[in-house]
Parts: structure tokens; sequence; C-alpha cells
């Protein structure tokens, strides 16, 4: 077995990065580890929100840091004074406390000694001739490492033509000067739209919000109360062998559950540890089954919100204030109060609607950000990293070692979180990034291999 690393670099200071850089930094006492993030590392986009009303997808017990400490997070937020007050079902935290945990969590681990905040952007990695990698920061600043770990994380949706079309909704201009009664678009129905509406709403907007997305389908929400179980899922091949035969296999495990009086949200809970298995296991083909016809589905299932804001979002529709179409944005002209923009609705019918401004809400998940944000576009020039064949990431191995175009491990160079969605799809929530960032760990102190 290798030793580990003398120097790791990590790059990314989010959720990613600052639970490889504890983790590493509770594995290797003696390394040395540098975390490059130009803010406070800890809370990256997904957990930076100031507002209170953005709460956490996953109950406080899923959402440690540690993976040998799964209800690390849940204790301290119950000695944390401004806690939500407990009741009878799971908590829902606040997004920016999640941020503060772990603000908290790499601030002690860098007391410790070892591991060193670096307030700068990485620009640039140069591969070293004895070993290793030079990165180069934006201040124009060298350093090096023996091994690196790209954490970049998830990205804002890109597009738009500011001050009325925002491809960012968090542009701190997108809400500046709105009339509170004005009306406004919302491109994207999942829950970057949530926060949007949420933070709409908590500046004291009143206006009319038109929300839109190719199915009109809004987030399904948790299970009000206990959590059920996870229910059991069948194993065999040729269950999960493609696309179709996975929908046919959770139909009827859905069945099986109701009739156990089990709700659908335990089976998707129960596939949940099975899908990165199964998403190695199918060929190129079904993946791109799946991402065309599956993954809309998929994602409506799989990422639901805390019972109290699906309660918000029944609210808003009943009461008139938030409208629902299944369409999506064709084009929009600017006017002298706003934006006029044209809908596609379902079944080929135009719709031409005036609003103050339109904001494009579809995340992470349809962003390709990710391509031109450095290091990663001088790292493909040089053919020490390529996307991978579904274009979601960078091309991997199942281990998170960076591939380079001729498909041949990158040694010392290494991928984690919504990066590798291409290999695993099911990355992008803290349990799973957690328990990569310990599989990555493992593999680099065995040194570089070159199996795929």
């Amino acid at each position: 077995m290798a030793l580990p690393p003398s120097v790791l670099a990590i790059v990314g200071g989010g959720f990613a990065g600052t639970t490889m850089a504890v983790q590493a930094r509770a594995a290797w006492p003696a390394s040395r580890i540098l975390l490059f993030e130009p803010a406070a590392p800890g809370p990256g986009l997904a957990y930076s929100t100031p507002d209170p009303n953005h709460l956490l997808n996953v109950p406080a017990t899923g959402m440690s840091l540690y993976p040998d400490r799964p209800t690390h997070f849940a204790e301290w937020l119950a000695m944390q004074a401004d806690a939500p007050a407990a009741g009878e079902g799971p908590c829902f935290a606040p997004r920016r406390m999640y941020g503060r945990y772990l603000r908290e969590q790499v601030s002690s681990a860098a007391a410790q000694g070892g591991l060193q905040h670096v307030p700068q952007r990485i620009v640039a990695l140069l591969p070293r001739p004895e070993g290793g990698f030079r990165l180069q920061s934006e201040d124009g600043a060298e350093h090096a490492a023996d091994q690196v770990v790209l954490a970049l994380g998830g990205f804002a949706a890109e597009g738009g033509t500011p001050p009325h079309v925002f491809g960012d909704p968090w542009d701190p201009a997108a809400l500046q000067g709105l009339d509170p009664k004005a009306p406004v678009l919302l491109v994207g129905l999942g829950l970057t739209m949530v926060d949007v509406l949420l933070t709409l709403r908590g500046r004291g907007h009143r206006g009319p919000v038109l929300g839109i997305s190719r199915h009109g389908w809004l987030p399904l929400s948790h299970v009000a109360g206990a959590f059920p179980p996870p229910w059991p899922m069948p194993s065999g091949e040729a269950l999960w062998s493609g696309p179709l035969a996975a929908l046919c296999t959770l139909r009827r495990a859905a069945a099986e559950a109701a009739t156990a009086g089990q709700p659908w949200q335990a089976v998707i809970d129960g596939l949940r540890p099975q899908v990165q298995r199964i998403w190695q296991e199918w060929d190129l083909s079904a993946r791109r089954r799946f991402l065309r016809h599956g993954r809309s589905i998929w994602n409506l299932h799989r990422h639901r919100v805390a019972p109290g804001i699906a309660g918000f979002l029944a609210e808003q529709r009943a009461s008139g204030a938030l409208e629902i179409m299944a369409g999506r944005l064709a084009a929009w002209r600017p006017t002298k109060e706003g934006v006029e923009v044209s809908l596609r609705l379902q079944k080929g019918v135009g719709l031409t609607r005036h609003v103050a401004r339109a904001l494009l809400c579809t995340g992470p998940d349809a962003s390709d950000a990710w391509r031109s944000t450095p290091p990663i576009p001088p790292l493909v020039a040089a053919d020490l990293a390529a996307p991978d064949p579904l274009r979601l990431g960078l091309s991997v191995r199942a281990d998170g070692q960076m591939l380079a175009a001729s498909g041949q491990p990158v040694p010392g160079l290494w991928a984690l979180g919504p990066l590798t969605r291409g290999s695993l799809w099911e990355i992008t929530a803290v349990p799973e990034i957690r328990a990569q960032a310990a599989a990555l760990i493992r593999a680099q102190a065995e040194g570089p291999g070159t199996a795929g």
C-alpha cells in the first residue's frame, strides 16, 4: 500500500470539499491538506443562503458530515440556541444553519493543524516532472501537491439577459427594485424554484407568479410525521437491467408497500443505496434512455421537500398567487417595464405574457457551467481531463480517479461530488458524497491503479 500524500490539494470548499478535507485530516494527521476556496469553506452554493425560510430537503438525522457518525449534525443542532423547535416529525433545519455547521467543522479540523484554507481560486493545474501537480491560483501564486481532488460542486444555470431575465436567480440584482405587485415568471419547477418563491414572498412580494416546466410538476413531499423505514428492494440483474425493467420493478415494489400500509417514499429510500450500482451496470445506451425518458420522473420522486414547504406551495396555488403551466420558455423580448415572454405550452399552444422579471430556476441539473469553470478548461485542453460520454461531468473511474482524453487514469488527479455524475448518477446529496470522500481517501492511500 502506498503512503498517504505529503500534500493533498482540494479545489472547492463546498460540502464535497469540506467533507474530503475533514475526513482526510482525520485519516492522515501527518499530511498537509490545502483547501482552496475563495469564500469561507463549508456552505458552498447550496448552504450559503441567508434566508431562514430555505430549509434542508433531508431531515437533520441524515445530514452528518461524517459517515461513521450519522447523527452528528442532529446532535449539533440540538445544542444550538436558535435551533428549530422540536416537533412530532423529523426536523428540516434551515439551510443557513447547516452552512454554519460546516464552517464550524472545517474550522475545528484546521485548528488541529495540518489543514489550511487558502482563500484563492485555482485557475490551472500543471503536472510536475517528479510527480504530482503545480496549482496556479488567480493571484499568480503556485502551490505544489502530490494529489489533487477537484470538488467543484453545483452550479447555477446560465443564460438570460439582465436586467429582466436572469439565468442565475441568486444574482443580487435579480430581485433588486422589483415592484411587490409585479408579475414574475419562474422557469423550472424544482427545488430552486421553491427557494426563489420563498424568497420572493419573504421579501413582501405579493404579485402573481407563473411557474413553468416541461411537465408542470411541482416537487413532491416527504412523509409527514415519523419517517417510514426504507422498503426492502428486490435484487437480481434482470429486475434492473434497464430503465423499463427498473420502472416495472419500482411499480411492483410500490404496490407491495402500499398493501403493507407503507408510502411510496419508503420505496425510493429503499432503492437509493442501490442506485449507483445499477447505474454502473447499465450500458451507455440504457443510461441515455433513462436521461431522455426517466430523469424527470426520477428527480420528482427522489428530490422531495419538507412537508411544511409542500403545504406552502399548496396554499400558493389554492389562493391563485402561484399559477403552474406545462411548457417551455420559447423566447423573450425586453419592454419598457419588463419583458414579454413567449411560452410554448403542451400540444404546441403558444402564449404570450408580460412580466417584470423572468428567473431561470432550472438549477444545477441543467447547468453546463462546470465545463467553463477553472481549472477544468486548461485540463481538458492539455488532455488531462475529458467530459464523460453523457457530458454530465468529468470522465472518471468508479473510484473517482480522473481519466485523460486517452481513457487512461491520471495519477494523482481525482474528482469528487457532482463532477462524477456520469459515472455514479446519484452523487449530489450528503450521504453519497461523504461516503464517496471516504472511499476516495482509501483509494488514494492504495496508490495509482490502472483498472477501470
